[in-house]
């Protein structure tokens, strides 16, 4: 098989494929937030709702949910503009904890195959657990700005002793470690691995910066679900 290399330039990340036939993943939470920043994922959570990573600095935000290929147009694309965005009370940009915030659409996102949100996370995951890394990636004829492809794979859950010991783990509480297995083609990115889904529910939002080697940190999501129920529930 041929092998192909493109480059994802505003995410400063490389990825690789061994196939010329793209096939794209079902993973209808997944949401693009479109910024003069660079490429950053979220997770529709709630139909009026999308959690993300705080380290993403969004000016002129806004949300694409469902298709995002510009090319071919099926009717579930969506572009909503957000009403308020809420940190994490601890969080702070020279630090990567608590890397966590919440988006507010200004109007309830239209459900439908391609647009569904995904439960939150209800316990931690047992070490070994072989969990989805979900994420957004750069089809080969993709000419746009942002990435337009949904992509899965699977990886095992390390436990918090392991992670401790790893270079990207050690300083990072709250943490999730997530082993890469080395057979895969795809030099992974931050964009290509934005969450982690355990179980059918959202278990890990990726840090800023913190992907490297083998080894990926996500923040436990599951340490913040009362934060995130007390600030999305109904008023």
């Amino acid at each position: 098989m041929e092998l192909l290399l493109f480059v994802g330039v505003l995410a400063g990340t490389f990825f690789s494929a061994h196939s010329a036939v793209q096939k794209e993943d079902p993973a209808p939470y997944l949401v693009y937030l479109k910024s003069h920043f660079g490429p950053c994922v979220g997770v529709l959570i709630k139909s009026s709702w999308v959690l993300a990573p705080a380290h993403c600095y969004l000016p002129n935000l806004k949300v694409l949910l469902g298709n995002l290929k510009t090319r071919v147009r099926d009717g579930t694309e969506q572009v909503i503009n957000p009403i308020q965005i809420v940190h994490y009370w601890n969080y702070n940009h020279s630090n990567p904890q608590d890397d966590l915030m919440l988006i507010k659409l200004a109007k309830p996102a239209i459900l439908n195959q391609k647009v569904q949100p995904l439960p939150l996370a209800t316990s931690n995951v047992k070490p070994g657990t072989k969990c989805l890394l979900s994420g957004l990636d750069w089809s080969h004829d993709n000419g746009g700005r942002h990435p337009d492809l949904r992509q899965n794979m699977e990886a095992p859950v390390m436990s918090d002793k392991e992670c401790q010991q790893t270079e990207q783990g050690k300083s990072h509480r709250n943490s999730l470690c997530v082993k890469f297995v080395k057979v895969f083609a795809r030099v992974l990115g931050e964009v290509a691995v934005a969450t982690v889904i355990c179980n059918n529910k959202l278990q890990g939002t990726e840090v800023g910066h913190f992907m490297g080697g083998d080894v990926g940190i996500y923040t436990n999501i599951y340490k913040y679900v009362s934060w995130i129920e007390s600030v999305t529930k109904d008023k």
